[in-house]
């Protein structure tokens, strides 16, 4: 059987199946062990596949992995995301722009909590929506920020994407962490902007926005000491990282453990909620295992077929010209976004592309906190847009119109912070490379 035979015979089993709706994981181990047998033989199979599954699962940078999902989930259990809300609530004084500011801050201090944009954005949603609202944003438009809030958690630090970017490739994870902090940075600057410029005249009066503010409960202690453990936990763990005091792996079981005895010592989780903690974590991390040996099974098949060669051949007259090649791939990743969820695009498509990348001589620590952003830009955008979906569903609101907003958001972000970080790349490498 040619090779070329064997590929369309992978590329329908790859095709069929997920539409089928069957998990991208189990899809990618089978059309890898598919296409390895037709273009080899069974025999095979013993040299490579239990070595790749050791190797995958037992490589450092995917235990990392587990500590930080452990400590979001027992914040999460904690309920830190209604105190965080809170206490940026009050800090903005019940004014309109002011909250608006808030809850995209609120959003990047979820993002270092979850790590998630479709949860992120749905908590959110329903917390924020009814706020905004009541200082004069549309539903809609409230809907919209909080979407755009809770794609920050794809990559503000500990972003889950950023990890799975650096398990599939290697990169360390420490360095990640520390190139996402300029972007997001800007990002949420960029946003604040945006809010400014999209965000109309209030439908409410004055007087209605004074009346809601004396109505407004007073924020609790317990709100107040819960948002500072939070921000105080983050510092730790990254300005521990940063100044080299401990590893990345390291900062994580700081962060973990120090978020159960922080919720513990505040009476937030009983001891079922700890359990369920623990549980949650090891179901994510088991699918993200699973996600992961399958793409390095994936990837030996692809070795075989010789594709990312044939790929890097035609690609040549891109990698003389670097600038080129990083315009065409992250249009790729945006388009992607918008339809596929965001650590899928990753595992499919970073091994076909890092040879590309490494032959271009582009960093890939800059290229990695790059594709992540722009993917997330994608999850905000029709016609699938799954960050955008998540906040409209849990905010009961048709997503025609929160597209349609979040989109002025998205295209500000492309001009403003993907051109500043291809033009000033600095953005990026400068904090990973002070990094002790």
């Amino acid at each position: 059987m040619t090779t070329e035979t064997v590929i369309i015979l992978v590329v329908s089993w790859f095709t069929i199946f997920l539409l089928l709706g069957q998990s991208v994981a189990t899809v990618m181990l089978g059309a890898g062990l598919l296409g390895t047998v037709l273009l080899k033989n069974t025999a095979v199979l013993n040299g490579l596949v239990g070595p790749d599954v050791f190797f995958t699962t037992s490589s450092y940078t995917l235990s990392i992995i587990p500590l930080y999902l452990l400590m979001a989930q027992v914040l999460v259990k904690g309920g830190v995301f209604l105190d965080l809300f809170r206490v940026g609530h009050r800090l903005a004084g019940y004014r309109r722009f002011p909250l608006g500011v808030a809850t995209i801050m609120t959003g990047g201090m979820l993002g270092a909590v979850s790590g998630s944009g479709a949860a992120s954005a749905a908590a959110i949603s329903t917390l924020a929506t009814p706020e905004l609202q009541r200082v004069g944003y549309s539903r809609e438009f409230a809907v919209a920020v909080a979407a755009v809030a809770g794609s920050l958690s794809v990559v503000i630090p500990p972003s889950l994407l950023v990890m799975i970017y650096g398990s599939v490739t290697g990169a360390p994870i420490g360095k990640l962490f520390m190139g996402s902090i300029g972007p997001s940075v800007l990002c949420i600057l960029v946003y604040i902007l945006c809010l400014w410029l999209f965000g109309g005249k209030p439908q409410v009066t004055s007087a209605q926005l004074r009346q809601d503010a004396i109505a407004e409960p007073i924020i609790t202690r317990r709100s107040v000491v819960a948002a500072i453990f939070v921000v105080t936990l983050m510092t730790i763990v990254f300005g521990t990282i940063y100044g080299g005091v401990v590893t990345v792996g390291e900062a994580g079981a700081i962060g973990a453990f120090t978020a159960l005895v922080g919720m513990i010592a505040m009476r937030r989780v009983t001891l079922a909620d700890i359990g369920q903690a623990l549980v949650d974590s090891v179901k994510i991390s088991a699918m993200l295992t699973m996600l992961l040996v399958a793409a390095q099974i994936f990837s030996r098949f692809l070795s075989f077929s010789r594709i990312p060669a044939e790929l890097l051949q035609m690609a040549a007259p891109l990698i003389d010209q670097p600038e080129l090649l990083v315009v065409v791939i992250m249009l790729g990743f945006f388009i992607a976004g918008m339809a596929l969820e965001e650590i899928t695009i990753i595992v499919l498509s970073v091994p076909l592309l890092l040879p590309m990348v490494e032959a271009a001589g582009i960093d890939p620590i800059w290229f990695g906190v790059v594709s992540c952003y722009v993917i997330s830009l994608g999850l905000l955008t029709p016609p699938v847009g799954l960050v955008a979906f998540s906040a409209a569903t849990a905010a009961r609101t048709p997503v025609g119109p929160v597209f349609r907003i979040a989109l002025n958001f998205t295209m500000v972000a492309v001009v403003l912070v993907v051109g500043s970080l291809m033009v000033f790349p600095q953005i990026v490498t400068w904090l990973p490379s002070h990094l002790k």
